[in-house]
């Protein structure tokens, strides 16, 4: 049985069938590697396994004793999943199915993401692909929280598997008859304190929807492990951050993490939010200051940047962020005046550290 160690991780490539006319060979074979099941993560890779039976099932439990750590089976087909599902096994390991093909030939495209691509894949699916330089690991990290996102009410597409095609990896979605805020926005600049409005409204909703407490991350967290990724001792300006981290309010309830023009979809007066791997539990500063930074503070500084990014004047995005903030705010005027200055903080804050983070990046890869 071929094996080999990848990240970590020792894993075992089953084939053909595993029944009991070879489930001792199959157990010895695994015995010979057993002084390594206490030191290192183990998985299967059950790509080409055609048929497990009881006996097989039960060598891989003597295993998952022995083990450190859960015992993965990856690649898992259907067939193969319905004898673990069955049995029961399907709950005493991580279980991993096999990743779905398709091809993007004959497909159009919808539009544009933060971090990938959409295009139709049928009348009721369409797959966001993602760039070659994103993880495996922030791709199911999308998926898995668009789902807890959907159980708590928050508007957006529900997820379907991850699959591979020519252009990578990606996550089918049903398929949403809307169109991005951005390129309405283009179309109907006249319609931009109306669409502001309405995502106001939206968002204020979500800011009041509670999320208990391990089912997203804390967002702070991502800036403290920004941070910490940095690492550098001659830099006061860190304990500046993380000091100004601190100081935001806790709070339970949802934030998108990266709200922008194209990270909203539009039909009618519905709308739904993409790109959910930013997701987490937070003070509404967060998506607030994402939104007013991709809308008024990024312009400033680098003029050109919504015409590049949404295909809007930096008129009509400031016309938009203004009419935004004033229906988000509401009655809360007297809170205006200390919400502006907190965002403008908290601009320079993510830009330092994303800046200093993409300098030390680009310093080890050189």
């Amino acid at each position: 049985m071929k094996n080999d160690f990848k990240d970590g991780t020792l894993i075992f490539y089953l084939e053909g069938r595993i029944d009991s006319s070879n489930a001792d060979r199959f157990e010895a074979e695994l015995m010979d590697e057993n002084m390594l099941f206490d030191t290192v993560d183990v998985a299967f890779d059950a790509e080409k396994l055609d048929y497990i039976s009881s006996a097989g099932l039960r060598v891989l439990l003597k295993i998952k004793k022995t083990a450190k750590s859960t015992i993965r089976i990856l690649n898992v087909s259907d067939e193969i999943f319905d004898i673990f599902d069955v049995t029961g096994f399907s709950g005493f390991f991580e279980i991993e199915r096999k990743m779905r093909q398709i091809s993007l030939k004959g497909c159009s495209k919808i539009s544009s993401a933060l971090n990938g691509e959409i295009y139709r894949l049928s009348d009721d699916e369409m797959v966001k692909v993602f760039g070659n330089s994103v993880p495996m690991s922030d791709i199911k990290k999308e998926r898995s929280y668009a789902q807890t996102a959907l159980a708590f009410d928050i508007p957006t597409l529900i997820p379907y598997d991850i699959v591979q095609c020519e252009l990578g990896y990606g996550i089918v979605y049903e398929i949403a008859e809307m169109t991005s805020l951005s390129y309405l926005l283009s179309k109907n600049p006249q319609k931009c304190r109306q669409y502001a409005a309405m995502l106001a409204v939206m968002v204020s909703e979500i800011h009041n929807t509670e999320i208990p407490e391990g089912k997203l991350p804390d967002i702070k967290d991502r800036y403290r492990e920004w941070i910490n990724e940095i690492d550098d001792p001659n830099d006061s300006k860190l304990n500046v951050f993380s000091n100004l981290i601190s100081s935001i309010q806790d709070s339970p309830t949802y934030v998108h993490g990266d709200i922008n023009l194209n990270s909203v979809l539009v039909k009618g007066n519905e709308m739904l939010l993409l790109d959910m791997s930013g997701s987490g539990r937070g003070h509404a500063i967060f998506d607030l200051q994402a939104l007013f930074a991709s809308c008024v503070a990024i312009e400033r500084k680098k003029p050109g940047y919504c015409q590049n990014t949404y295909g809007l004047s930096g008129d009509i995005c400031l016309e938009f962020w203004t009419a935004f903030f004033d229906t988000y705010m509401g009655h809360r005027t007297t809170q205006i005046a200390s919400m502006n200055e907190l965002l403008l903080k908290y601009f320079v804050l993510k830009e330092n550290i994303l800046t200093k983070l993409e300098e030390k990046h680009r310093l080890s890869t050189k």
